[in-house]
């Protein structure tokens, strides 16, 4: 019996094991770009100082709209977000960001962000683009401009991730992650080697 017990356990733990193998594999495939390259470029945008976390105690047990994860399990993009309407000048913590999405039907199911809703939720003051590809040259152009480009990368295991980039420093991004309690932005090539999607949250003009 203790046999058959180890042997399902076994069976698990390769099953597990391939199932992280193969999403790390898809995760590597998608389309991409380096995380350094564009213009050589020396800026700084307003970044407020500090890191939007989204394990703070203060939300990280909230449902992230009306899926079954939390802020503090998978609500990097929402505290994302948060940081770019705080530096645009809309005051908003992760947990008032995610109130304000759902009652705007500003989430998908799974929990992903309707861009859309973003007007709606900031008094129409702010505005994201989606952009279907990555791109440098987005990036670069958003930066120059004031305004803050969110980009998605893949931790281990396959598991998406975005943060916020506040700046440049020559082909190297700098951004806030809200995974990472750094008084300062860090390298994004220190978080990733490459990126899968870019977008924009910027002042509506």
């Amino acid at each position: 019996m203790r046999r058959y017990a180890i042997l399902g356990l076994l069976a698990l733990v390769t099953l597990g094991t391939g199932c992280v193998f193969l999403r790390t594999c898809w995760a590597r495939m998608a389309p991409a770009i380096a995380s350094t390259g564009g213009k050589d470029l020396h800026l700084r945008l307003p970044d407020g100082g500090k890191t939007h976390l989204q394990r703070d105690k203060r939300w990280a047990d909230d449902q992230l709209g009306t899926s079954t994860g939390t802020l503090g399990s998978h609500g990097c993009l929402v505290s994302s977000i948060a940081m770019a309407c705080c530096d645009l000048g809309v005051e908003l913590t992760p947990k008032e960001l995610n109130e304000r999405l759902k009652k705007a039907d500003g989430f998908l199911p799974q929990g992903w962000v309707v861009w859309n809703a973003i007007p709606k939720v900031t008094e129409s003051k702010l505005t994201a683009e989606f952009h279907p590809a990555a791109s440098h040259k987005v990036m670069d152009k958003a930066l120059e401009q004031g305004a803050y480009p969110v980009v998605k990368y893949f931790l281990l295991g396959g598991i998406q991730h975005w943060c916020i980039i506040v700046g440049k420093e020559g082909l190297e991004y700098l951004a806030r992650d809200p995974l990472r309690d750094d008084p300062k932005p860090v390298k994004l090539s220190e978080l990733t080697e490459k990126i899968y999607a870019v977008r924009v949250i910027r002042k509506t003009e």
